[in-house]
């Protein structure tokens, strides 16, 4: 006979928001807009817990999310589908009100280089959730950070022409309705070119001079990028509906902090 102590009734009968499992790595493959993706990511799965429950049953919740990735190893069309559907998996096995899941992964695309026109693989930190709460749809939250570079327009002004550079770190995130999240390829072109200009893991000579030619061209302060950002994610999203939150973050070259500038935008679907 089994006793599930989690039943039992707590010492202290204090209702908990977050109750589950931290740094459990899974694998995935998704496939949108033709484009296949294997993913390995770092997973944080929680549900509430009531104030008179001593505990949740913990494997119920890997268990979940382990059946559902193991369907011969299905093909999703999006993280968020598949997040939805481990979260709909888990209310069969596991009340609650208010169940989260994220993922924190590496994500690889491939560009051409400006001048040489050779392919090259990048890669970019995202970071996507979704939470499944009682009467109310699945909302989904996705950030992409992606690496630049900005050149300062106030030393290039004073300096007769000439200034510092450095690599600078571009950040969305969006936070709406399953038919409304972007697809991170759309998100990373926003960042990409909010900047002095992109950066690339493969530069050939004919490519590092165009790149040092652009961003001596596009001088932008930290603030500007931040702007950037957002007002391209306004033209870009303007169909959609969902609350928006941009960063960008310049690693100085000149000293020895960083600087940041962050802002916020809403589209309504209009």
């Amino acid at each position: 006979m089994v006793v599930d102590t989690q039943n039992e009734k707590p010492r202290h009968r204090i209702q908990l928001d977050k109750v589950g499992v931290k740094d459990l790595k899974t694998f995935l493959i998704t496939e949108r807009s033709g484009l296949r993706h294997h993913l390995i990511p770092r997973v944080e799965f929680t549900i509430d817990l009531p104030a008179d429950l001593k505990g949740v049953h913990m494997s119920r919740l890997v268990e979940s999310m382990t059946e559902v990735i193991s369907e011969e190893f299905s093909v999703y069309n999006s993280v968020e589908e598949l997040q939805i559907r481990i979260l709909d998996a888990l209310s069969e096995k596991h009340s609650y009100s208010r169940g989260e899941i994220k993922f924190e992964f590496e994500f690889g695309y491939a560009i051409k280089t400006p001048a040489s026109k050779q392919r090259t693989w990048e890669v970019c930190d995202v970071t996507a959730s979704t939470v499944k709460e009682e009467g109310k749809p699945h909302t989904h939250e996705v950030k992409v950070d992606v690496i630049g570079n900005t050149v300062c327009p106030h030393c290039m002004a004073n300096n007769h022409g000439l200034t510092h550079m450095q690599r600078a770190v571009g950040s969305l995130r969006v936070i709406g309705v399953t038919e409304d999240i972007p697809t991170f390829g759309d998100m990373i072109e926003v960042i990409e070119k909010s900047f002095s200009s992109r950066t690339y893991s493969l530069l050939k000579l004919e490519d590092e001079m165009l790149v040092t030619k652009q961003m001596h061209d596009n001088p932008l302060f930290v603030e500007d990028v931040c702007r950037n950002i957002l007002q391209n994610s306004k033209e870009k999203f303007e169909a959609l509906t969902l609350e928006m939150f941009a960063e960008a973050r310049s690693l100085e070259s000149i000293h020895k902090h960083d600087v940041i500038a962050q802002g916020r935008i809403v589209t309504h679907g209009e």
